[in-house]
């Protein structure tokens, strides 16, 4: 019984003695990177493996850059991030232009619209108020594809 003991326990040491060692390897590569989760208005929104220093900024080059509409100004591009932290990149708000409303000028901002179609949505309104953001489709020279492009631009 002593003599395997004795085999035994040297195997035991040596089995302790790597757990050990793994555990620092674990720990070291756990500080030399950390997982963030990035959503929203990026173009490729998911999970990341990122430098263990990287910024919001550097998050947002993993998820290959913020879409146009992104609303970065309300964030902190420098800031770091803590491990397995969540960022949310939002939408910026689109302030409607009101088909009941707009002046020529304001009108004229619509995707799609330049000044003749502006003057032709006031004639329409001046006959007849909008009762839908659709009813504009009414207005010669706007059709199906110009009202997807503007419509998260209009209101009543």
């Amino acid at each position: 019984m002593k003599h395997k003991l004795l085999f035994v326990i040297p195997i035991l040491m040596i089995l302790v003695a790597f757990l050990l060692d793994q555990n620092k390897v674990d720990q070291t590569l756990s500080q030399t990177y950390k997982t963030v989760e990035i959503k929203g208005e990026v173009n490729a929104p998911g999970v990341y493996q990122v430098a263990w220093d990287a910024s919001i900024e550097d998050v947002i080059a993993a998820a290959q850059g913020a879409k146009e509409e992104a609303d970065l100004s309300r964030i902190a591009l420098h800031e770091n991030i803590e491990h397995k932290g969540v960022i949310v990149i939002a939408k910026k708000e689109v302030e409607c232009i009101s088909l009941n409303s707009a002046n020529e000028k304001q009108l004229d901002e619509l995707v799609g619209v330049g000044e003749k179609i502006a003057q032709r949505i006031i004639s329409y309104r001046e006959e007849k108020t909008f009762q839908s953001i659709e009813e504009i489709k009414e207005v010669k020279g706007i059709g199906d594809k110009l009202f997807e492009k503007m419509k998260h631009q209009l209101c009543l």
